[in-house]
């Protein structure tokens, strides 16, 4: 029992330490599973889904005799096409060097795809020399096999499908900037149908583009089309697998008819899937395990249930977002919630490009299957989406008007997902970054504003961890002054556990001391999910992406890259490219970071002066878990946050420093005060008289005792039983 309670009081003495320590258990617990998800397995004769390949590389069909094969082969109704390549490459949309432009956009001849998009106004890196690619042409290493995002893949004519990806030849002309077109011909070389793509950059500094797709029926007959084109690629793999994969899919649906009602708003899933989720589970194939090449995304019951209607979808990763959502012409003008369902598009797959990858390695894009549309003779169906490709930023994205009609931004939430999920409440999140942007407002710095969002987390919390650190002490002091006649009572009885146990309950209750005492530790774990919202809070802020430390002192006055952006990590000694390495739970390591020891060292000052000595006589194993646990706490935690983003190491000590600071202060005012002397806490009791927990225990043994022996004897004699005369 003593060292239990010992061991209570030391875990209560260290609160912020364990707090702290709580906090990254979830985050090693994060980083573990993405990291152990990760495995190297490829075949070299792996048959990958390839939207566009070469003709010779698709696989021999066996033999069949001319007058087999069917006519539809042989004499296709519809063909495409070809137009004679000028070799010249189309005309790019938006510009890199205007920063008024929010993407900048090249296409490619594929499919009238886009080649890549990218943002003006974001880097990669604080050097500000490579611009943040969002989209981008995949190419599967060592082979010819490639998709291109947004491109146009087949059209379905009267039942007949045909091929506009212009793999084979080139069929995409470009008419104007951002504007394309192929046709289709019958087998006497008749025009049959137009299909134009038209891409427009969103006006007034908006993030993203509108995509208009056109089908142009050119015949004097009626008919049947349907387009099938490819949507967004994944996003990037993040340089630091720091916290695992943060690559995550949403959506924006509108309730059943009946339960919408009249009502606009787009309801936000709050599942926070990971993307790994609508890869699948592995199937064994003749090269190994792999993922399905397809998987239906939407409909399926598992993203949105039956009755849900899908508003938006999107990819997004920790800062930025690309999403496929309506096109809103006048967001004052909508009058039903119908008017922000996504038109056009019956059913969304993801296709696995490298199926036999991990999941943090695997690429993925989607593919939108349109609706059948019959057009009537010498006339065309058009339709238009919006793509949002920039920040995860709740405060720009409500400045745009449409995203923020679709409640778009309320996809932005600081969780980290997994373990930690449950305890990560939005609404507090969502309180610290308002009161974080507060402090940014006034002091103009993004490192001194986390200095003050800790100190004043801390001084909220202070009540309950004084009250919390002062029980737990005055317990344990009251349970060292008992050991004695503990020891004796065990040595008396050590053949008679009952007795044992019985003698020790009247001991606790002679000298005053309720069970409850054990409980003072309770409050600081409840504390445990400020802190964990908090850490939640500063890693998702893309306020702090590219942004120095304290006023840019290190980078103007040192010339020192040390903490030049807050969302990476420190960077003190920059490491030659030929000793840069990867480690699965830092991801790329081109420097050596000091923020990280700082924590180390700041950790053992913490067991070095605050850790009061052990009382009780220790087991050989709880020595072991003793030693163990400062090894944990000096050497593994800063180890696992050697590549953390550095204002999360600045939140770390910041806050472990604070707890020092406050348990000293809290030891010197129960010492100056006697609060601690065994007299004092038993003059107290005995002031008080007996607890909740002693009350209630009284009262369970009266109980006890009327079941038993019935009610107790009234006495004549008694105050209580006289009559006034």
């Amino acid at each position: 029992m003593n060292s239990l309670l010992s061991s209570c009081n030391r875990r209560i003495r260290n609160a912020t330490l364990l707090v702290t320590v709580f906090s990254l258990f979830c985050m090693l617990s994060v980083t573990l599973i993405a990291t152990m998800s990760l495995s190297k397995h490829q075949h070299s004769g792996v048959q990958a889904v390839a939207w566009f390949q070469d003709s010779d590389e698709v696989e021999d069909s066996p033999a069949v005799a001319p007058d087999e094969i069917p006519a539809s082969i042989v004499a296709p109704k519809y063909v495409v096409r070809v137009i004679e390549p000028t070799g010249e490459d189309f005309e790019p949309l938006g510009h890199l060097d205007n920063s008024d432009e929010r993407s900048a956009i090249e296409f490619s001849k594929l499919g009238a795809g886009i080649e890549s998009l990218m943002l003006p106004d974001d880097f990669e890196t604080v050097a500000g020399k490579v611009h943040v690619t969002l989209q981008a042409r995949f190419t599967l290493e060592g082979t010819t096999k490639t998709a291109v995002p947004f491109a146009a893949m087949t059209i379905e004519i009267n039942d007949e499908q045909v091929d506009i990806s212009g793999w084979e030849a080139p069929i995409w002309v470009q008419k104007s900037t951002g504007v394309f077109e192929a046709f289709i011909d019958d087998a006497q070389g008749n025009p049959v149908v137009r299909i134009e793509r038209e891409y427009i950059t969103k006006p007034e500094q908006r993030h993203g583009f509108y995509l208009t797709e056109t089908v142009e029926n050119l015949t004097g007959l009626p008919i049947r089309t349907r387009l099938v084109t490819l949507g967004p690629i994944d996003m990037p793999k993040a340089k630091s697998t720091y916290a695992g994969d943060r690559r995550r899919i949403r959506y924006g649906f509108l309730q059943a008819p009946e339960q919408q009602s009249t009502s606009l708003t787009v309801t936000v899933d709050d599942k926070l899937k990971s993307r790994n989720k609508i890869f699948g589970k592995k199937i064994e194939t003749q090269y190994g395990k792999a993922y399905p090449e397809t998987l239906t995304v939407w409909p399926n019951e598992d993203v949105l249930e039956g009755g849900l209607r899908l508003s938006w979808f999107a990819l997004v990763d920790r800062y930025f977002v690309v999403a496929i959502h309506p096109h809103l012409d006048n967001v004052d003008a909508i009058q039903a919630p119908e008017d922000k369902l996504l038109r056009g598009i019956t059913m969304i797959d993801r296709i696995a490009l490298n199926p036999y990858e991990s999941p943090m390695d695997g690429v993925q894009v989607l593919r939108l299957t349109g609706e059948l549309n019959e057009i009537p003779a010498n006339s065309s169906v058009s339709n238009t989406l919006g793509v949002y490709a920039g920040p995860r930023n709740r405060p720009l994205m409500n400045t745009e008007p449409e995203i923020a009609a679709l409640n778009m931004p309320a996809l932005v939430v600081s969780n980290l997902g997994g373990i930690c999920a449950p305890c990560t409440f939005s609404w507090l999140t969502d309180i610290l970054i308002g009161v974080l942007r507060t402090f940014h407002s006034i002091v103009g710095d993004w490192a001194v504003s986390i200095l003050l969002l800790v100190v004043l987390v801390r001084a909220c919390l202070h009540p309950v961890t004084r009250w919390s650190q002062i029980r737990v002490q005055r317990f344990s002091v009251q349970m060292q002054a008992m050991a004695p006649k503990q020891k004796a009572i065990r040595e008396k009885y050590k053949d008679d556990s009952k007795r044992q146990q019985q003698e020790m309950g009247k001991l606790w209750k002679e000298e005053g001391i309720s069970p409850a005492g054990m409980l003072g530790c309770l409050p600081m774990f409840l504390q445990s999910p400020v802190w964990i919202a908090l850490y939640a809070t500063l890693f998702f802020a893309s306020e702090l992406r590219h942004e120095p430390a304290f006023y840019g002192v290190f980078q103007n006055v040192f010339n020192w890259q040390f903490m030049n952006d807050l969302a990476a990590p420190d960077g003190a000694i920059p490491l030659p490219s030929a000793m840069h390495f990867s480690f699965p739970m830092w991801g790329n390591v081109n420097s050596i970071n000091i923020l990280p020891m700082l924590l180390g060292v700041v950790f053992y000052l913490h067991q070095k002066y605050l850790t009061p000595p052990t009382q009780a006589t220790l087991t050989p194993e709880q020595e072991s878990q003793q030693k163990m646990m400062k090894v944990m706490m000096v050497f593994l935690f800063p180890v696992m946050m050697y590549a953390a983003p550095s204002g999360l190491a600045l939140y770390f000590i910041t806050n472990s420093t604070m707890g020092i600071i406050e348990n000293k202060w809290i030891r010197a005012h129960m010492k100056k005060h006697g609060m601690l002397e065994i007299e004092n806490i038993r003059a107290e009791k005995r002031s008080k008289g007996p607890g909740f927990i002693q009350r209630m225990n009284e009262a369970a043994e009266a109980q006890k005792q009327i079941r038993e022996k019935g009610p107790a004897q009234i006495n004549p004699a008694s105050k209580h039983n006289r009559r006034g005369k």
